[in-house]
């Protein structure tokens, strides 16, 4: 009995751990309309289940960070691209994690459509980052927020993001 207890509050505790390690839909919206302050609206990718566990933090967030959010709940591939043709009028694309967005082939897909489209992207991915995602977030070991920006697939940004105001901006990585 105690060891069960015991396996179960270490799973409890790692769990804990690795959420914690996402950066929250607050700092995601907040840096947005830092790096990007002319923002107004944020696509949202997210499957149905994350989405209704932190639907009431998206919502919160959004409001206090004054950027409107419109929600696509991913359930499969074919979801992605019905809901990259509706994307009009959406500043920014933020990817939740999830199986369906983490495959090689989606993310080649939403990067090349958002490229189409100048929507950049922002994940807390790496995969994505390293494929030409606009925004990287990310907490290290410590809790610490970085952000890394890759102007590769968002050229016509590049004229924002020079040394001094990537630092200025607190911007850990800059792509060009």
């Amino acid at each position: 009995m105690f060891r069960s207890f015991f396996v179960f509050l270490m799973i409890f505790i790692m769990a804990g751990f690795i959420q914690a390690q996402e950066p929250s839909y607050l700092q995601y919206f907040f840096t947005v309309k830092k790096i990007l302050p002319e923002t107004k609206t944020v696509g949202v990718f997210i499957d149905e289940t994350t989405y209704s566990q932190k639907e009431v933090k998206i919502k919160r967030a959004a409001t206090q960070s004054g950027v409107q959010v419109k929600v696509f709940l991913v359930t499969d591939r074919k979801s992605i691209g019905k809901f990259m043709k509706e994307l009009q009028g959406v500043d920014v694309l933020l990817l939740s994690r999830n199986s369906v967005l983490d495959q090689k082939s989606s993310r080649i897909f939403i990067l090349s459509r958002s490229k189409e489209m100048n929507i950049p992207v922002i994940s807390s991915s790496q995969e994505y980052s390293k494929s030409g995602a606009f925004l990287y977030l990310y907490k290290d070991e410590n809790h610490k927020t970085h952000m890394v920006v890759n102007l590769k697939q968002t050229p016509y940004l590049a004229h924002r993001f020079g040394d001094e105001e990537a630092k200025k901006m607190g911007i850990s990585k800059l792509i060009r």
